[in-house]
């Protein structure tokens, strides 16, 4: 064959392998973690000096991906998650304590308006029997909302360990994934859509906790957590565990390589970081004011009332009790008749305002609650402002975090996703290469006929 006729033979076998490169990229446009492949070839020597060359050889093709790019995106995506995860159960709690049905600064304020109705009268039986009622109401709100904020924490440790399971069976996804690629690697094999599936589930990974990830010479990711502790190694993961301490509250802890360790939850990041902010600054902290408020509402009423005397001339009963361990009955009315409500500062005198006009000063004495001398409903207040702040910064952070995300996305797309304009380009470029080509060995065997025909 003439030295033109191999010219355009090679040239027809790379047209051939960028068409193949090109349609590939076509045909998986929509294929998420996809990364585009680029065919790389080098022009071939001659055979002398007045040699115009040996032609064309396709070297490579290359898959563009860019590993800053995709340590950004990853990196942007524990962040959106880790305020995505908080925010829903900020908003859930801002919810539930602002609500007029759920809300204890209202409820406070219809129990000391009772009491305000019958200073008046304080011996009419109607109007001991709706403070009776409003005490009621005070105390299923303290208990509502207690019950719903257990709720939360209980389907946030649902969620926490859902997550765990999802961790585990995405490390041990990448651990085989490492294992395919080194064995396909090492004996010059196509690895590309491994890469390209391991990237997708090392991006999922990154939405749950803060990672670091580095490429070893073999082909294979190291992925280890913020702090350190190794999730996979090659060809091995590790197994994390959801344990329950002697508070109630769930603990976290690393299998890896048959060494178990506990893990802090406070610098996780990611999804469950966001959890353990939720859990621990918002939700938690929120019960235990509740706790406070409840408590120091029955003891203040209940001490007062116990100066007095009923309307029978007995001395006077408590009101409230308060149980720290129950979750739906934290703050319950004793069974008491109206007649049974200690107003009188002075058995026999049905008329004696004294103890509830003292009652009705409880309102505005403080009281302490999370180290702080406050009145109850600026207590209530505070939380509900503290709780509402920190979920419109969250908002804001998420937001932040979002557009931080969509530029990551954008950046590693710009390298990577495939561009159906670009690639039609491509196609025809590719096309009208092999045409030719094609051109070149159809002229080279013409000449080499005419050759043989001189002869």
């Amino acid at each position: 064959m003439s030295i033109l006729g191999q010219i355009g033979y090679s040239g027809v076998r790379a047209a051939q392998v960028a068409l193949s490169t090109t349609g590939q990229n076509i045909a998986n446009v929509n294929t998420p973690g996809f990364s585009r492949l680029s065919t790389q070839t080098v022009s071939l020597a001659g055979t002398g000096a007045l040699s115009a060359g040996g032609g064309v050889q396709v070297t490579s093709i290359r898959r563009l991906s860019n590993e800053f790019q995709n340590q950004q995106l990853w990196r942007a995506t524990t962040e959106q998650n880790y305020y995505s995860s908080a925010q829903q159960y900020l908003t859930a709690l801002e919810g539930l304590m602002s609500g007029d049905g759920s809300s204890i600064s209202v409820g406070l304020d219809r129990f000391f308006a009772a009491l305000s109705e019958a200073s008046a009268t304080p011996g009419s039986a109607a109007l001991r029997q709706q403070i009776v009622s409003e005490a009621r109401n005070l105390s299923q709100r303290f208990n509502g909302l207690n019950s719903n904020i257990k709720a939360q924490i209980d389907a946030l440790h649902e969620q926490r360990s859902a997550m765990v399971a999802e961790i585990n069976g995405l490390s041990a996804n990448i651990a085989e994934l490492n294992r395919k690629i080194t064995e396909t690697e090492s004996v010059a094999g196509d690895s590309t859509a491994l890469r390209d599936h391991r990237e997708s589930l090392v991006q999922q990974l990154s939405q749950y906790a803060s990672l670091r990830i580095n490429e070893v010479p073999d082909g294979s990711l190291s992925v280890a957590l913020a702090n350190g502790q190794p999730l996979v190694a090659g060809p091995s993961a590790g197994q994390l565990k959801v344990g329950v301490d002697g508070n109630g509250e769930q603990i976290l802890s690393l299998t890896f390589a048959g060494t178990s360790f506990p893990l802090r939850q406070d610098g996780f990041g990611g999804a469950l970081g966001g959890l353990y902010v939720s859990e621990h600054g918002s939700l938690r902290p929120a019960q235990e004011a509740l706790h406070e408020m409840a408590g120091q509402l029955a003891q203040m009423i209940n001490d007062t009332l116990a100066t007095g005397f009923d309307l029978e001339g007995n001395p006077g009963q408590a009101l409230f009790s308060y149980d720290p361990t129950s979750t739906t009955g934290m703050l319950e009315v004793n069974d008491l008749r109206p007649e049974e409500l200690a107003f009188s500062s002075v058995a026999g005198e049905t008329g004696n305002n004294e103890v509830l006009l003292v009652l009705l000063g409880l309102k505005s004495q403080t009281v302490t609650i999370g180290g702080s001398a406050v009145t109850l409903n600026d207590a209530y207040a505070g939380l509900l402002g503290q709780v509402a702040s920190s979920s419109r910064q969250n908002q804001a952070d998420l937001k932040t975090a979002i557009a931080v995300t969509e530029q990551a996305q954008a950046q590693r797309d710009s390298v990577s996703a495939v561009s159906l304009d670009e690639e039609a380009v491509n196609l025809m470029t590719y096309q009208q290469a092999y045409q030719a080509n094609m051109k070149v060995i159809s002229t080279a065997n013409q000449m080499f006929d005419e050759m043989l025909a001189a002869f």
